[in-house]
């Protein structure tokens, strides 16, 4: 699928208390599968580091309600340290894309030297060998130079001077649901480092920037089932613009 062809889907953000995120994880479990790649708690880690320009426009038109936006991330899932010559390892390079309340991901599955180098290589790699999991990159989805969201991202940095601005890591329990493509998350412990290097190495400090809040996400294509909506009926959820980017920038 190319860039330009990514099917949009909605997406609501709720903030509910760790307590009802626990009770609303039981209910979901009893009706849904969890994502395949969760750990045997049902659960895995995401680490993700964002960019944005020297005048910091993604975070600026954020704040200010832009309808049309975009922002550019680097993804990566456990709690592995991402090694530059780590054999068969591969760094997810995302354009995430808004546009009057709907969203699309594109996305490269790049090497974690390309990840190094499209960070200036200001983040050390690590040297130790890697102990998590990692996905690996989806039939049909490479990297390379010829990947047009590679392409894209290297001419935006020249364009904009892009560079590496925050590290978000936090841990996600996923649930599916086929009919509506429906995609339930849970996302517990936010975490955030201003330094490029903690995306390479976990062991590195990141600071809880909202300890209380647990961020609970419903994303679905054309329709939203009943039972998804009855399922995740939390009374004390708050509707939010939860915007983990934003929000992990605040201790700067």
């Amino acid at each position: 699928m190319s860039p330009m062809s990514a099917k949009q889907r909605h997406e609501l953000k709720y903030e509910i208390s760790p307590h009802d995120a626990f009770v609303l994880s039981q209910r979901l479990g009893m009706l849904f599968p969890r994502d395949g790649h969760a750990g045997p708690d049902g659960r895995y880690v995401v680490r993700s580091l964002y960019f944005d320009t020297p005048f910091d426009d993604a975070l600026r038109e954020k704040s200010e309600g832009f309808t049309a936006r975009a922002k550019w991330r680097l993804r990566t899932y456990g709690t592995a340290k991402v090694e530059e010559h780590e054999p068969g390892r591969t760094v997810r390079l995302e354009k995430k894309v808004k546009r009057d309340g709907a969203g699309s991901k594109h996305a490269a599955w790049i090497t974690p030297s390309d990840a190094l180098r499209l960070c200036g290589r200001n983040a050390p790699a690590a040297q130790c060998p890697a102990t998590g999991a990692d996905r690996s990159a989806p039939p049909g989805v490479s990297g390379g130079d010829e990947n047009p969201v590679l392409a894209e991202f290297r001419q935006a940095k020249v364009v904009y001077g892009l560079r590496p601005c925050v590290v978000v890591a936090y841990e996600r329990e996923a649930f599916l649901c086929a009919p509506g493509n429906v995609r339930v998350t849970i996302d517990s412990r936010l975490r955030s480092s201003p330094h490029p290097a903690s995306f390479f190495d976990p062991a590195r400090l990141l600071t809880p920037y909202a300890p209380d809040t647990v961020v609970l996400e419903v994303k679905f294509d054309d329709f939203l089932p009943d039972v998804v909506r009855d399922a995740v009926r939390v009374l004390s959820a708050v509707r939010t613009a939860h915007s983990k980017y934003a929000l992990g920038r605040r201790f700067e």
